[in-house]
């Protein structure tokens, strides 16, 4: 799925001006690949479906400036920003325990309904798939689960500045893989 940057830019810009045909067609333009992401993250359709709305409001009440070159990352982020405190809140009330089959589940060869279809997922999947053991555990609970460096220390047993270098060179090689 190819989301062009410049038109969205266009369509935040007049949605921060309360121009509602403009904040419909952003809302149809990427709705569902956002709520793709954060059905990954959150693993609960409607939990997904709430912080999606939550981020559309977000949006809509003008409370995010965001960067004119990179709207979809930023869109991306701002979603993943608000599924990651929703999961936190959750963990700190003791209603959510990180399943221990977390890693089995994330590789499971069929794709979901929401994520079938866009090219990224399964690139990305790909590029995860070549990195070590190590790198790729760091990756998928830093930024599919939503763990903090120290969350992930405890949960590895392993110490911090390791979780920080699997981190920083899983990325760098990730992102190798994905402009090959």
């Amino acid at each position: 799925m190819n989301i062009d940057n410049q038109q969205l830019a266009h369509l935040l810009a007049r949605s921060r001006q309360r121009d509602k045909q403009a904040f419909e067609a952003l809302y149809q333009l990427t709705s569902q690949p956002l709520y793709a992401m954060l059905r990954a993250l959150l693993k609960d359709k409607q939990w997904a479906a709430d912080i999606l709305q939550e981020g559309f409001l977000k949006i809509w009440h003008g409370q995010n400036a965001y960067p004119v070159d990179y709207p979809w990352a930023w869109l991306c982020q701002c979603m993943r920003h608000l599924a990651i405190d929703a999961l936190r809140t959750k963990k700190r009330r003791g209603e959510s325990r990180l399943e221990e089959s977390w890693e089995e589940e994330f590789w499971e060869d069929k794709p979901s309904q929401e994520t079938e279809g866009l090219a990224p997922s399964v690139s990305l999947e790909h590029c995860l798939g070549r990195l070590s053991v190590d790198k790729r555990n760091a990756i998928v609970l830093a930024y599919r689960h939503g763990l903090s460096h120290q969350e992930i220390v405890t949960h590895t047993h392993t110490p911090l500045g390791t979780v920080k270098s699997w981190l920083r060179r899983g990325l760098e090689e990730l992102k190798l893989c994905l402009t090959q």
